[in-house]
C-alpha cells in the first residue's frame, strides 16, 4: 500500500484497550501520524516508538498531577491495582478530559507485544486527488488494489459517506458562509453609506465653493469616488490578508492556495462593489449641489406634507417625530440596521437556550438514573478483546452487587438493562448486538409502536422479536412483520447456538443506555438462549443533593474491578452541550459583529443629524426651547429608533427562532424545545439604551460649548 503511486497517505489505527484511571475512561490506541492528521487530532512532540513511550492529553496529565514537560516518566495506575511507567514523548491536543474520557497514543511495538500476530490493524488509505474523484472511481481502484495485495472483499470498505458528504457539505458550507459574509457585507455597507453621507454633508460648502471656480459635476463625482476607491484600496487588502491568515491558522490542513486565491479575489471584488454601491447616493448628492444651494444647505430638504391644521402644539415629542420623518430613508436604514443585528442575536440565542442537554443525555444514554455502571468489553491490559458475552459469564452485575448499590445512602433505586453481542441475519443483512427488554419497558415501547405488538407474554410464547425502525433505516436494513431473524448466541458454556425469531412488532425507537441497535427481544428469551443473565448495564437513581457522595461510593465499589466502568449523567450533559455550544457560539459572535455595525450606524446617523441641525436647535433655543425640553426631544428621537428596532427584533427574531427550532428538532436533533431568550433581549436593550444615553450626553455637551449666537451662525 505504501508503494502505490495513487496512495497519498496510509493511516494505521488499532484500538488496543480501555482502562479506568482515577474513575475516568482512558482509550489506549495506536495510530500513526497520517491517521492522527486525517482525524484532526494535532499533537506536539513525537509519537511513541518504544513500548514504554506514550502521548497523552494535557488534561490527563493534570488529573495525574504531572506537568506537560516532555521526556518525564509518568506513572499510570490501572483499575486492577497495577501501575505502568511511560516516558512522555508528546502532548495530544484534543479537549475531551472534562467529560471523563481521555485518549492515549501508545507505540506499535507495545500493541504488537500485547497482541502478537492477532493484532487487528485497520489501514485508512487516502487517495491522491480524492476531492475530484467519484465514488465509482475510488471503489474501482480499491478493488484493484485489494486483488493485487490478496485482500478479501469483506476487508475492504469504501466510505460512501465521504463522497456523499463531500458534495453536500461543499454546497451547504459554501451557502452558510456566503450568508454570513453577505450579512456582514450588508452591515458594513450601511456603515460605509452612513460615513460617506456624513463626509459629503459636512463638505457640501466646500463642493459649492469648488463649483464657483469652475469645477464640474462630473469632477465632483470623480473626486468623491476617488476618495472611496483610495479607502477601499487600503482597507480591503488589509481585511483579505487578515482573513487569510486567520483562516489558515484555524484549519491548516484544509488550506488550498488555489481555492484561497479564487475566494480572495472574489471577496475583494464583491467588497469593492459594496463600497461603490454604498457611496453612490452621497456622490450624487455632492455633485448635484449648486453654489447657491451650498451656501444655505441643510440636511433636511425633503418635501414635507403640509398640514391643514392652522395651529399645532409643538412639543419635544412632536419635534422628535418631525425630525425623523424628514429623513425617512436614513431613519428606515438605521432602524433596519439595528433590527438586523437584533434579529440575528435573538435567533441564535434562541437556538442556544432552546437546546436541552439534559434531555439529550436522558434520551441517548440515561433514560433513567444518574449513573450507569456497565460491563467493560475489550478493555483490559491482560485480557484484551473480551466480548460482552464473555464478561456476562462472570455474572458481575449479580443480586449482591445491586443490593450493595441500593443500600447506599441517597440511592433511590436501580434498573437493569439487557443486551448482548449476538449476531443476527435477516433478508441478506447481518450484524450484531441485540437489546433485551423487561416487562416494565413495555409501556415505553407501546408509546413508540408503529405496527404489530409488543406484548411481553405473547412475544415470549411465540419467539417474537421487535424491529427498531429508526436504527434499521439508518443502517439500510429492510425488514417487516413476519420476517424471520436468525440469531447466533454465545452461551455460558462457551458454545455458539442459533435460534430463529419472528418479527412481531415494529417500534420507532427504544430509549436505552447502550448504543443504537436494530432489534429487541424479551430479556427472558435472551437469558434463556444464552443460559445466563444478559445484564450489561445497571442504572442508579440518586437523590439530587447527594450525587457527589453517591458517585464517590460507586467509584469505591468498582475500584480494582477492570471489568466494570461507570458513566455519569453530568459528564454526558457536558459532552452533548459542548457539541451544540461550539457552532452556535461561533454564529453568535458573527451576530454580535453585525450588532456592532448597527450601533456604529446609529452613532453615525445621530451625529449626522446633530451636525445638520445645530443651527435649527439654536433657533429653537432662542425662541424658548429649554435645556430640559431639548434633552427630552433628543431622548424621544433615540427612543423612537429603539422602539421600532425592538419591535422588529422581537417579532422577526422570535418568529424565525421558533421556526428554526421546530425545523432543527424535526430534521437534525429532537432535543430542541423552543424557549425565548429573555436575558439576551434584556442585555441587548440595555446596551441600546446605554448607547442612546451616551449619544444624548455627547450632543448636549457639544451644544454647551457654543453660545446661541455661535450655533445660529454655524451654517452662515
Amino acid at each position: 500500500m505504501y508503494n502505490q503511486k495513487e496512495v497519498a497517505w496510509v493511516g494505521e489505527f488499532f484500538n488496543a484497550f480501555s482502562e479506568q484511571v482515577n474513575h475516568s475512561t482512558v482509550n489506549f490506541t495506536y495510530a500513526n501520524a497520517d491517521m492522527l492528521k486525517s482525524q484532526s487530532m494535532p499533537y506536539s512532540g513525537d509519537l511513541p516508538t518504544l513500548e514504554d513511550e506514550i502521548v497523552v492529553q494535557e488534561s490527563f496529565l493534570d488529573s495525574l498531577g504531572y506537568s506537560n514537560e516532555l521526556g518525564q516518566t509518568i506513572n499510570i495506575p490501572f483499575s486492577d491495582g497495577t501501575t505502568h511507567d511511560f516516558k512522555l514523548t508528546g502532548i495530544l491536543n484534543v479537549k475531551t478530559g472534562d467529560i471523563g474520557r481521555y485518549t492515549a497514543i501508545i507505540s506499535k511495538e507495545l500493541a504488537e507485544q500485547q497482541y502478537g500476530n492477532n493484532i487487528g490493524m485497520d489501514y485508512y488509505i487516502g487517495l491522491k486527488n480524492a476531492q475530484n474523484m467519484s465514488e465509482e472511481e475510488a471503489t474501482s481502484y480499491a478493488n484493484t488494489l485489494a486483488q493485487q495485495l490478496e485482500i478479501s472483499d469483506e476487508n475492504v470498505i469504501v466510505r460512501s459517506t465521504y463522497f456523499n458528504l463531500k458534495d453536500e457539505n461543499r454546497g451547504s458550507d459554501m451557502l452558510f458562509y456566503f450568508l454570513i459574509g453577505f450579512i456582514t457585507f450588508v452591515g458594513s455597507g450601511i456603515v460605509i453609506y452612513s460615513i460617506f453621507y456624513i463626509s459629503v454633508a459636512s463638505s457640501i460648502r466646500n463642493y459649492g465653493q469648488l463649483r464657483t471656480i469652475g469645477t464640474t459635476k462630473r469632477q465632483i463625482k470623480k473626486m468623491v469616488y476617488r476618495e472611496g476607491k483610495l479607502l477601499a484600496a487600503i482597507a480591503i487588502p488589509i481585511g483579505l490578508i487578515i482573513g487569510n491568515v486567520i483562516g489558515y491558522f484555524l484549519v491548516p490542513a484544509g488550506w488550498y492556495w488555489l481555492t484561497a486565491l479564487c475566494v480572495t479575489v472574489g471577496v475583494g471584488l464583491f467588497a469593492f462593489i459594496i463600497v461603490m454601491i454604498s457611496i453612490r447616493t452621497p456622490v450624487k448628492k455632492a455633485a448635484a449641489v449648486s453654489p447657491m444651494e451650498a451656501l444655505r444647505y441643510s440636511d433636511y430638504k425633503e418635501t414635507m406634507k403640509e398640514s391643514s391644521v392652522l395651529h399645532r402644539k409643538i412639543t419635544p415629542a412632536s419635534l422628535a417625530k418631525m425630525n425623523l420623518s424628514r429623513q425617512k430613508t436614513k431613519s428606515i436604514l438605521t432602524i433596519l440596521s439595528l433590527s438586523l443585528g437584533g434579529v440575528l442575536v435573538v435567533l441564535i440565542s434562541t437556538m442556544l437556550v432552546s437546546y436541552d442537554g439534559v434531555a439529550e443525555a436522558r434520551g441517548r444514554e440515561f433514560p433513567t438514573g444518574e449513573f450507569n455502571i456497565q460491563l467493560n468489553a475489550n478493555q483490559s491490559w491482560d485480557t484484551a478483546d473480551v466480548s460482552l458475552a464473555g464478561l456476562q459469564k462472570k455474572n458481575l452485575l449479580n443480586a449482591d452487587f445491586v443490593n450493595a448499590i441500593e443500600s447506599m445512602d441517597g440511592v433511590t433505586g436501580t434498573k437493569r438493562w439487557y443486551y448482548t453481542d449476538a449476531e443476527y441475519r435477516v433478508n441478506d443483512y447481518d450484524d450484531n448486538w441485540i437489546y433485551g427488554f423487561a416487562k416494565e419497558d413495555v409501556s415505553v415501547l407501546e408509546e413508540n409502536l408503529i405496527a404489530g405488538t409488543v406484548d411481553y407474554n405473547e412475544l415470549v410464547s411465540k419467539n417474537g422479536i421487535i424491529l427498531i425502525n429508526d436504527t434499521a433505516e439508518n443502517l439500510s436494513l429492510s425488514a417487516q412483520l413476519g420476517d424471520e431473524v436468525e440469531v447466533d448466541f454465545l452461551t455460558k458454556a462457551g458454545q455458539t447456538i442459533t435460534k430463529s425469531y419472528t418479527i412481531m412488532g415494529i417500534v420507532s425507537n427504544f430509549s436505552h443506555p447502550a448504543f443504537n441497535m436494530c432489534f429487541a427481544m424479551p430479556m427472558e428469551l435472551m437469558n434463556e438462549a444464552c443460559g445466563m443473565d444478559c445484564s450489561g448495564t445497571v442504572s442508579v437513581m440518586a437523590e439530587t443533593n447527594k450525587s457527589d457522595t453517591i458517585e464517590a461510593s460507586l467509584n469505591q465499589l468498582i475500584d480494582g474491578n477492570h471489568d466494570l466502568v461507570m458513566d455519569t449523567i453530568e459528564e454526558s450533559i457536558t459532552y452533548y452541550s459542548r457539541n451544540q455550544q461550539l457552532p452556535f457560539g461561533a454564529l453568535l459572535i458573527v451576530a454580535i459583529i453585525v450588532v456592532c455595525f448597527s450601533f456604529i450606524n446609529l452613532v453615525n446617523t445621530t451625529i449626522t443629524n446633530f451636525l445638520s441641525r445645530r443651527q435649527e436647535i439654536g433657533m429653537l433655543q432662542a425662541i424658548g426651547l429649554s435645556k430640559k425640553q431639548l434633552i427630552k426631544m433628543l431622548c424621544y428621537e433615540g427612543m423612537l429608533y429603539s422602539v421600532f428596532a425592538t419591535f422588529v427584533t422581537l417579532v422577526l427574531g422570535a418568529g424565525l427562532g421558533f421556526l428554526c427550532v421546530q425545523t432543527v428538532a424535526k430534521t437534525i436533533n429532537p432535543y430542541f424545545y423552543y424557549s425565548f431568550p429573555w436575558l439576551v433581549i434584556l442585555i441587548y436593550l440595555a446596551i441600546l439604551l446605554i448607547v442612546q444615553f451616551i449619544l444624548i450626553s455627547y450632543t448636549t455637551g457639544n451644544l454647551k460649548k457654543q453660545s446661541l449666537v455661535e450655533q445660529i451662525r454655524a451654517m452662515e
